[in-house]
């Protein structure tokens, strides 16, 4: 799972980057942001297409790439590549939920004004973030642990910027994290109570004919 996702990022991000002219990129971004005017029309692809798209040049799409690795291979490690793209899958779609649901309420209160409704809004930050506290909380391990604590530390600036004044991209990092650390430690928890009732089941069971046959003799 994580290798797919960091191809797939890394082939788009190549394609925006030498192959798309300036305006090219410009329309790509537009088509693929969760902003509510997409997400009108086309929630499940703007969904989908925004976690590989995004802007910056050739240095941010790499530090995206390793924070993503610091992220994603130990949260796969941890529960699997089918659990793992559960957690970061539902944290990236209720990041953008809440994060734009709350967005269309103050667009209705009039607190915001109408040109939120056409925001750049792209990038899998949602999806790193979320794996990233997954791992500092129940990694398989002390280094994968303060490598994505480390990751995490320096994002949190930029993660958290303008979440007092509600700004759609803060919000939505910290209802992904939100749901990712949760998801976490609901599978973490599922994963202890297997283990702790698993084994007393084993326990109790006899020895079977063979070493019945034995003990006799």
């Amino acid at each position: 799972m994580p290798l797919v996702f960091l191809v797939l990022f890394a082939a788009t991000g190549f394609a925006q980057i030498y192959l798309l002219s300036g305006p090219a990129r410009a329309s790509m971004v537009a088509w693929a942001s969760t902003n509510l005017d997409n997400l009108s029309w086309n929630p499940v692809g703007t969904m989908v297409a925004s976690a590989f798209v995004a802007e910056g040049e050739r240095a941010a799409h790499t530090f995206q790439l390793v924070m993503m690795a610091l992220g994603l291979f130990p949260v796969a490690r941890r529960f699997g590549n089918l659990r793992g793209v559960l957690l970061v899958a539902a944290a990236h779609v209720t990041g953008t939920v809440v994060s734009e649901g709350l967005t269309a309420v103050r667009l209705a209160l009039g607190s915001v004004g109408a040109s939120v409704r056409e925001i750049s809004d792209v990038g899998p930050s949602y999806v790193l973030s979320a794996a990233l506290l997954a791992t500092i909380l129940f990694g398989p391990g002390r280094v994968p642990r303060v490598l994505a604590a480390a990751g995490l530390a320096v994002l949190a600036p930029y993660l958290l910027a303008g979440l007092t004044s509600l700004d759609v991209a803060a919000v939505g990092h910290v209802v992904a994290m939100a749901t990712g650390a949760a998801l976490a430690g609901l599978m973490a928890l599922r994963d202890r109570r297997r283990g702790r009732f698993t084994l007393p089941a084993l326990a109790r069971i006899g020895p079977g004919p063979a070493m019945s046959a034995t003990s006799a003799a």
